[in-house]
């Protein structure tokens, strides 16, 4: 039998043109799929899964836990923000065809978990113990995995993990949101870690994008300090990601670069640099170094790296290397200089052998891509956190980061394909936001894709089918057989409009 098609309207400005609603099994993110291609051969779900603690009785369970967070990470993985996306994304084809968990055609049949149902979830992840810690874990580890499936099982020789606080603005009575003076706004102010291989999130060298992603993270209360709590937070950071490369160093924003924080990473023999917050005693040792040269100044202004040599604060218990930037440039719309130059200090323990003062100042600023994947993950995964428990908001917030880490794999894969830069937001518009239809016939499912993104497919899943898992994982078992547990009699198994 054909699907039922009804005319909805006929558009004056061309009579040849008839648009009609129909029964057909259509979806607009036919890239649900392909992250869940990414996520089986990587093992990632089942496993972190299989390390939470689930209270339901198993016998009463219509979705089980790696289900629902496949539903939930997929979703914000393809730019649904809100939870009650889910409501309608629980009839679209391509991503029941994606999240649940057993083999055969009958998933196509069955509806997907509600947003009452993923409240639950995060309930369960929020009030069970040890749940939070180990969503916490599964950000390094779901990047271990990625790093060394695409690099032939070996750790990079060197990388950097940046290290930085953003705020997160809410609006309501989120416990924990508080007003921060510095930001003048209510937020959260969470501190992240991410792992770059050599320290450049953009590198055009093969492999040298690999494994980028968030490793650690923390959501915190609006009010606090950046540095409050970072220690143990580095420690946290170093320990989840010895693994993955020889060599690591650190990158810190000025509201990390403290004493107790340089002391123990000189300690531990990991390099760092950073930006040092500025002091008169500071403000001395510039000014020798503020002076404009006689005649007229060059039309693009001018830029100055001081070596200043070894520093102490009475703070420190190491003595660290002070660098001094000045950036004397034009005014952008009056090309004229400032009254005075711009400068600040950069703080480091590598010795100018190993990294120079123009190379420190260049390494730094590497950090500027960083800062955008902080604005990708806001822009185009989420940051909203609504929920009015403080703990509910750090899983869903754990969670936001984990689905940014699942894109980023297939994302950055293509742009190791295509040696091109690839915002995540375009990514989801132009791979993942593929228009599909799926056939159901002789007990198989057929998904027709939208012919513009097949070329972008291609290079990706070529990419994904050569991942070979190491064996210190073990390999993803995959859908299984089990009974069907009929959805309450209150479900909706068509969708229904809200508003």
């Amino acid at each position: 039998m054909g699907e039922r098609q009804a005319t909805l309207f006929e558009p004056e400005f061309n009579r040849a043109v008839k648009v009609k609603a129909t029964d057909e099994r259509l979806t607009s993110d036919a890239g649900l799929v392909m992250l869940r291609e990414a996520d089986h051969r990587l093992g990632l779900t089942e496993s972190l899964a299989a390390k939470l603690h689930d209270p339901r009785h198993p016998n009463r369970i219509r979705y089980t836990l790696t289900e629902l967070l496949r539903q939930r990470v997929y979703a914000m993985a393809a730019g649904y923000e809100s939870q009650d996306d889910l409501d309608r994304l629980a009839h679209d084809p391509a991503m029941k065809m994606a999240v649940w968990d057993r083999p055969g055609e009958r998933v196509l049949d069955e509806r997907l978990a509600s947003q009452p149902t993923h409240s639950r979830l995060i309930d369960i992840l929020a009030q069970q113990e040890g749940n939070r810690e180990t969503l916490r874990d599964a950000l390094a580890d779901w990047i271990h995995r990625h790093l060394r499936v695409a690099g032939k099982d070996h750790a990079v020789r060197y990388a950097t993990v940046d290290v930085d606080s953003f705020p997160l603005e809410v609006h309501g009575e989120q416990e924990g949101a508080a007003y921060n003076g510095h930001y003048q706004s209510t937020i959260y102010h969470p501190l992240v870690a991410s792992f770059s291989v050599a320290g450049d999130y953009d590198s055009a060298r093969e492999g040298f994008r690999l494994g980028n992603g968030f490793v650690h993270a923390a959501l915190r209360m609006g009010h606090v300090h950046t540095s409050k709590g970072a220690l143990s937070f580095i420690q946290e950071v170093i320990r989840k990601t010895d693994a993955l490369a020889q060599v690591l160093d650190f990158r810190l924003d000025a509201g990390l670069a403290i004493g107790e924080i340089m002391d123990y990473l000189t300690d531990e023999k990991k390099r760092f640099v950073g930006r040092l917050k500025g002091n008169s005693a500071l403000d001395r040792l510039a000014e020798p170094y503020l002076k404009r040269p006689v005649g007229r100044p060059p039309q693009e202004g001018y830029q100055r790296v001081v070596e200043l040599g070894k520093h102490q604060l009475n703070s420190w218990r190491h003595p660290q290397r002070l660098i001094l930037v000045v950036s004397d440039r034009p005014d952008p719309v009056t090309g004229q200089l400032n009254l005075l130059p711009d400068y600040f200090f950069l703080v480091t323990n590598w010795t100018p052998k190993r990294l120079g003062a123009e190379q420190a100042l260049e390494r730094y600023r590497k950090r500027g891509t960083f800062e955008d994947r902080l604005g990708e993950f806001v822009s185009a995964v989420g940051g909203h956190l609504s929920s009015h428990q403080g703990l509910d908001n750090e899983v869903t917030f754990l969670l936001q980061l984990l689905s940014f880490n699942l894109a980023s794999i297939l994302r950055i894969e293509l742009e190791a394909k295509t040696g091109g830069g690839w915002d995540l937001r375009r990514f989801q518009d132009y791979v993942l936001k593929a228009g599909g239809r799926v056939i159901k016939g002789k007990r198989r499912l057929t998904l027709y894709i939208a012919q513009a993104v097949v070329g972008f497919w291609k290079l990706v899943l070529a990419r994904v089918a050569s991942w070979r898992l190491p064996g210190r994982w073990a390999p993803p078992r995959g859908g299984r057989r089990r009974p069907w547990v009929p959805p309450p009699p209150h479900a909706h198994l068509r969708e229904v409009l809200r508003w």
